[in-house]
């Protein structure tokens, strides 16, 4: 009997455990009961977008997918106005929890603002090509304050359809500064601009001084230049600066380029066709895709800038340079869920997009590259790259890069001298925190 009075006590408890698991099942759909939901945490995210809106999309949906626990929140600055808006945030030591700046001493003199790379982010570096634009000095061994995930360099793109209305051979650009001299000659008598050009911002520094500097410096010399130690004054320098002013003294250039942009007034210029040359860059906004897209990918080339002195060391090298350099605020709060976004842009995941959705050059290792697009001019670039060399425009200091597009604005209006141009030059030299 006890036996049976246990069994009929656990046989009658079977409804009652039933009825409590299906009340609680019903209290859960009616939302009776409640769970906590996973916390998100946002970290905000200042740039310039290099690319393009796709690709940022792609990338931050991509990364909350695999870190759903994270949100990203993107504030997209224009390139040319980046440092009006980063400039207060720095000062007030507030706003973003990841910044973007470009490689070398941009993101030097600004390395306060930034926590230099912990280890296990550090270690992604491993999988790129290069990251020392990203660490002091350009050496891996010094303090990193961020991690790039393209590659970037300068490249003068051309339109075939309007060298071949010039009678030139559109498969044979000119590769000297004499030749280039004589094409636009040919190229002007048609009623075409021979050289899109824009001389306001820091794309000057960038995109423009490095190709002349290479036919008059050494890698020592650049070095010298990140060091300080090379005057405005000595040769080589004053050499460079009048390279650069040949090229608007000449007439080769659209006539309100000293007012004007590179991007996107002068790139405007030459996606339109109304210019038969263009120097930018291989990766970003106006590479060889957005080109190809406004002129057909047959009618577009890609070669390096023409060299004044051919026999000079780096005349025929590329300038590259790692893309824009993405690192942790040092007043963020969220610097945990900050560095995984950090290590992520660094990743083969978005190298992959890059690729696919940009067409740039991804420096993660492990990236795709059977991905590319079949172009004309992507296939002159990958042999351009092969050969590189320092990036000098990204070793000026603030200061001297805005003298060098002040300077050449006045010396191509004619209110300069290069002779002035060059103490300008020093002064800014003298006036760089960075380099003192």
């Amino acid at each position: 009997m006890k036996r049976e009075k246990q069994y009929r006590g656990k046989r009658l408890g079977l409804p009652v455990i039933v009825t409590l698991i299906v009340s609680a099942m019903l209290a859960v759909v009616s939302g009776s009961y409640s769970f906590a939901a996973p916390k998100v945490t946002t970290i905000k995210v200042l740039g310039w977008a290099p690319g393009n809106a796709k690709f940022w999309a792609d990338t931050v949906a991509a990364f909350q997918k695999a870190n759903p626990s994270i949100k990203v929140k993107l504030e997209t600055v224009p390139f040319d106005k980046y440092s009006e808006v980063q400039g207060p945030y720095i000062t007030s030591k507030s706003g973003p929890d990841v910044m973007a700046n470009n490689a070398g001493l941009e993101l030097f003199d600004r390395r306060s603002a930034y926590v230099p790379l912990p280890a296990d982010v550090r270690a992604a570096g491993k999988d790129l090509l290069t990251y020392s634009g990203a660490c002091l000095g350009f050496d891996v061994t010094q303090k990193c304050y961020g991690l790039p995930f393209s590659y970037q360099g300068n490249v003068m793109y051309y339109n075939k359809l309007i060298l071949s209305k010039a009678g030139l051979d559109p498969n044979k650009p000119p590769t000297t500064m004499s030749e280039f001299g004589t094409a636009c000659k040919a190229i002007e008598a048609t009623g075409s601009t021979c050289l899109a050009l824009g001389l306001t911002g820091v794309f000057p520094a960038y995109w423009d001084f490095p190709e002349i500097a290479r036919n008059y410096l050494t890698e020592a010399d650049m070095r010298k230049i990140l060091a300080g130690k090379m005057p405005w004054t000595d040769p080589k320098m004053v050499k460079i600066l009048q390279g650069l002013a040949m090229l608007t003294n000449s007439g080769w250039t659209n006539t309100n380029a000293p007012s004007i942009s590179m991007l996107p007034d002068a790139a405007d210029l030459f996606s339109s066709g109304k210019a038969a040359f263009a120097g930018t860059i291989i990766s970003d906004a106006v590479n060889w895709q957005s080109f190809g897209k406004a002129l057909g990918d047959a009618n577009l080339g890609a070669m390096l800038w023409p060299s004044i002195d051919p026999s000079a060391p780096l005349a025929k090298k590329f300038s590259g340079i790692e893309g824009s350099v993405y690192g942790v605020t040092a007043w963020s709060k969220q610097k945990v869920a900050a560095f995984k976004f950090v290590k992520w842009i660094a990743g083969a995941t978005n190298g992959n997009l890059w690729v696919k959705d940009v067409g740039g050059q991804a420096l993660n290792k492990k990236v795709d590259k059977s991905a590319l697009p079949n172009s004309p001019a992507l296939s002159q670039i990958q042999k351009i790259v092969a050969h590189p060399t320092l990036h000098v425009g990204v070793l000026l200091s603030s200061q001297e890069a805005d003298a060098l597009s002040r300077g050449w604005q006045q010396v191509a209006l004619g209110q300069m001298t290069v002779a002035d141009w060059t103490a300008q030059m020093q002064t800014a030299l003298q006036n760089s925190p960075s380099k003192n």
